[in-house]
């Protein structure tokens, strides 16, 4: 009966409209169709941000030159190079306070632009790369 009642022809009506007319364009959906529209906007908007988010930092070192060495060589090479023995009574760091013995594993050579480290050892070679880019960062006395 309810449906018979919608299907008929408009005769009731609100502010000159007919009722579908008024239910079609209530003010309520609009807000609702208004703010689903932002919320696709900003979704969109914010994924082509998302995209243009920074990509890290970028060094491109010219002429570097790494050179594999054992133990015995890298400890040899860095006393020829340096002066200084390559074996070391710590606390060299400020932030060390026991001493003990260290001994040289890898070095980098600034005026050649050369590193020095064993073949397989990524963490000295890549702490040594470190130095090749981002300079001297550890804290001597």
């Amino acid at each position: 009966m309810l449906a018979a009642v919608q299907r008929s022809a408009p005769i009731d009506f609100v502010a000159g409209k007919s009722l579908r007319m008024a239910a079609r364009y209530h003010p309520t959906r609009q807000c609702v169709v208004f703010i689903l529209a932002g919320i696709v906007l900003s979704l969109a908007f914010s994924g082509c941000m998302i995209g243009q988010l920074s990509s890290g930092e970028a060094y491109e070192l010219s002429s570097l030159r790494i050179v594999f060495l054992d133990a015995p060589q890298i400890q040899a090479k860095y006393e020829e190079l340096t002066g200084k023995s390559a074996v070391m009574m710590t606390p060299r760091l400020v932030l060390e306070t026991q001493r003990r013995e260290e001994v040289v594993v890898g070095f980098y050579d600034f005026q050649t632009r050369t590193i020095y480290c064993p073949k397989m050892d990524f963490e000295v070679c890549g702490h040594e790369l470190h130095h090749a880019v981002l300079g001297q960062f550890h804290l001597h006395r």
